[in-house]
Parts: structure tokens; C-alpha cells; sequence
């Protein structure tokens, strides 16, 4: 078995610095083709290479598509992760921190995993529902202010501010239509998403969107190697609270988690429990064997809950 070489990049967004393990050399190329090149040829035909990275958002794209061309595996840790891994530290640069990463990285290279290769059609769905989040939010924000210059009398509706507000929330609920539209498109043009979308719609309380975004989060399935992986990731896991004899806290969950995700689920598990009788006995019945509700169950259940599930609309619009 090959020994392993360890490069790892801190990324930024015009340059890429280097560290390579066990060598210990450093060096700094440009974020682009020529750069890339550069990395390649730092790998030693008698090693066994891993890139190693932060996530950084986009600023890897274009990397991480050269290295899967070129067949490198790479792996991208999350940032906390690994600043959390260095313990009490001062001062940092391009350089140093990527020399703490190649660090990180050799300590644990028995055990890093490659992330597994994206589908351009994942890609594509994530950036969709990406778009989808953002007009989504801003549109809610046009409502939020609307709402509250009506209820103070600050407008009226036949007032200019309102009408220009509306027309702009007009036009956002047509383009989310449209980036809507494009998701289902999307899904129903490759085999494999539209096999396990159609699965995971069977399941009371997911809509399309929860659906999609259950595609994308997950790679189609790929990205976790089991379910209790992913409750973590999400944030649905519990975790012990004690020490010694003097702690015994309640489990709780990890705010370490995808919030979005994590969000988006809860707010099916609410829309099921409104809809579905059977899920709604069991619910109430867990909750009366002494399960703790969750808050914003409760806040659902209010009269000051403006949320589109608690006006009544079913799973499929979630």
C-alpha cells in the first residue's frame, strides 16, 4: 500500500496556498487553469495523493471540477472543524493556514474520506433552490413591511408605496414559479432523481420543494452512508448531557448542524402532523408519554402564526 501525500489548499479567491505532507514544502499558484496545472504536478507518482480544503463556496468550484477531471481525490473539511482542531493559536495568513491544514489533515489521512463526485444536474439543482430561498425571502420581506405600514396607517393601499411594493411581489412569485417550473424539469429529465424523488414524495408531510432539497442535500442519496450521518448533519440527533455526577442534562440536539435543512424538515413534520390524522394521534400521544413539543410547534399552533402552513395548505406546498 502506497503512502499518502497530503496537499493541502487554503483557498482564496484569486490564489491557492499549498502545503504539501510529508515533504513539509509550501508554495502559493494562481486560481485558475495554469494554477491547477502547477498542483498537479507537485503529486508524486509514488504516493498516494488526497487534496485536502476548506469549504469556501465558489471560490473551489472550478478546482474541484479539475480535480475530479484529472482523477485526484479531494476532501473539504469544514472550517470550524478544523479550527477547532488546533487548539489555542495567534496570528494567521494564507500560508499559515494551510501549513494548519496540511496539519489537521496528516493526523487523521487514515481516515479522510474523498467526497464523492457531484453530478452536474445536483449542481445545477442546488444553485436552483439556492435562487428559490433568496426570491422567497425577499419577497416575504416586501409582505413584512407592507403589513406593517398598513397596520400603522402609514400608507393606505391606494398609496404609490404600496402599489410599487406589490408589483414587486408580483413579479418575485412569478419568477419563483418559473424557477419552479425549472426544478421539476430538471428532475424529470434524469432517471435517477426522478426515481428518488417519486420515492420520497410517498412520504406524509413532503411536498416537492422538501423533496428537491432532500436531492440536493444529500447528492441523491450519495453523500451519507447512513441515516444517523445525516440526522447529525441535520441537527435531528440528540446528544447526552452529562458529567460525573454532578451534570445530568436533558439530551439535546447540536446547533453544528444545517439549520436550512433542518428548518425545512421540521416545517414538513408540522404540515403532516396538521394534515395526516394518523401522524396527528401519534404525535399527541408521544406528547402526552412526556415528550418535550418543540417551540415552534407551538408557535405554529398560536393565533399570531402568519406561516402558510398554519393558513391550512397541504404537504404539496411545502
Amino acid at each position: 500500500m502506497k503512502e499518502k501525500q497530503i496537499l493541502a489548499i487554503d483557498v482564496s479567491k484569486r490564489s491557492l496556498d499549498i502545503c504539501v505532507r510529508p515533504a513539509g514544502t509550501t508554495f502559493k499558484i494562481s486560481n485558475d487553469l495554469s494554477g491547477f496545472k502547477v498542483l498537479t504536478a507537485a503529486i508524486s507518482p509514488d504516493l498516494d495523493p488526497l487534496v485536502v480544503m476548506e469549504h469556501t463556496g465558489l471560490y473551489s468550484f472550478q478546482l474541484e471540477k479539475y480535480l475530479e477531471g484529472q482523477g485526484v481525490p479531494y476532501c473539504k473539511i469544514p472550517a470550524l472543524e478544523i479550527k477547532r482542531s488546533n487548539g489555542l493559536v495567534r496570528g494567521k495568513n494564507d500560508k499559515i493556514d494551510s501549513v494548519r491544514i496540511a496539519e489537521y489533515a496528516w493526523l487523521r489521512r487514515t481516515q479522510l474520506v474523498p467526497t464523492p463526485k457531484t453530478t452536474e444536474k445536483v449542481t445545477r439543482l442546488n444553485q436552483l433552490l439556492s435562487l428559490r430561498a433568496k426570491l422567497v425571502k425577499d419577497c416575504g420581506g416586501y409582505k413584512a413591511r407592507i403589513k406593517e405600514m398598513l397596520d400603522t396607517e402609514l400608507i393606505s393601499k391606494s398609496d404609490l408605496i404600496y402599489k410599487l411594493q406589490r408589483t414587486v411581489m408580483t413579479t418575485l412569485n412569478s419568477q419563483i414559479q418559473k424557477v419552479e417550473k425549472e426544478i421539476e424539469v430538471l428532475i424529470e429529465t434524469d432517471p435517477e432523481l426522478k426515481k428518488n424523488f417519486d420515492l420520497i414524495r410517498t412520504i406524509k408531510g413532503v411536498g416537492k420543494i422538501v423533496a428537491a432539497r432532500m436531492l440536493a442535500v444529500t447528492s441523491n442519496f450519495k453523500k451519507f452512508s447512513n441515516a444517523r450521518k445525516f440526522n447529525c448533519y441535520a441537527g435531528l440527533a440528540p446528544f447526552k448531557h452529562e458529567s460525573g455526577t454532578s451534570i445530568r442534562g436533558r439530551s439535546r440536539v447540536s446547533h453544528l448542524a444545517n439549520k436550512e435543512i433542518k428548518t425545512v424538515l421540521n416545517l414538513a413534520a408540522f404540515c403532516a402532523i396538521r394534515c395526516n390524522q394518523e401522524l396527528k394521534i401519534y404525535y399527541e400521544k408521544r406528547v402526552s408519554e412526556g415528550m418535550k413539543k418543540n417551540e415552534l410547534h407551538k408557535h405554529h399552533q398560536s393565533k399570531n402564526c402568519r406561516t402558510n402552513i398554519c393558513r391550512g395548505q397541504t404537504p404539496d406546498s411545502i
